[in-house]
């Protein structure tokens, strides 16, 4: 993700950085915006964070938390592909399970932040089988796999797809159809000092 957004990105105001949740290495009142993009669900510490968050951050500055994810009561073939993926997680602090949420809850975010403001858009990438497949591989708990597994959970999804239980088709002949999708963005504004 970040080589893409550098890739993308053509804007000298924007700058990328090596670091965690709780040491981002820059100084302090640096910051306007810090972006934390599929990954603060990781987040292991959240009043250290919220302690970084605040240090680098200007006073109005803002952190935002954003996550896209496969939309699970759009169509029901998405559903079941989730439904065979998430079996896999082993315990593992995955965002639709919420446990983020708590990090807007705790002293040290109320004390440094305002409320945070969410929104949720629901849209449609164009897919293929394999891209499906590709993209459920790609998570963390499925790459972990023994092979034969991962290769069963593989066949699973193509199974799923090729029922398509409510699959909505783009070009059925060149095998494109609708992957449904939703992109959640939180935005934490910081007090004024």
């Amino acid at each position: 993700m970040r080589d893409e957004f550098t890739k993308t990105v053509q804007d000298s105001r924007a700058k990328v950085f090596d670091g965690t949740f709780d040491t981002i290495g820059v100084e302090d009142g640096w910051a306007d915006l810090v972006v934390t993009a599929q990954a603060f669900h990781w987040c292991p510490d959240h009043d250290l964070a919220a302690k970084e968050f605040n240090r680098v951050l200007k006073p109005n500055g803002v952190a935002a938390f954003i996550w896209n994810l496969e939309d699970r009561d759009a169509e029901r073939w998405s559903a079941q592909v989730r439904d065979l993926i998430e079996q896999h997680e082993q315990g593992t602090p995955q965002f639709r399970l919420n446990l983020w949420r708590q990090y807007f809850e705790r002293p040290t975010y109320k004390e440094h932040f305002l409320a945070p403001e969410e929104k949720q858009w629901s849209y449609h990438l164009e897919a293929t089988e394999d891209i499906v497949v590709d993209r459920a591989s790609s998570k963390s708990y499925i790459t972990v796999l023994e092979p034969e597994e991962k290769a069963k959970v593989q066949a699973g999804i193509r199974e799923i797809v090729r029922r398509g239980d409510d699959l909505e088709w783009i070009d059925q002949e060149n095998g494109k159809f609708k992957y449904p999708y939703k992109t959640w963005v939180v935005i934490s504004r910081k007090k004024s000092e």
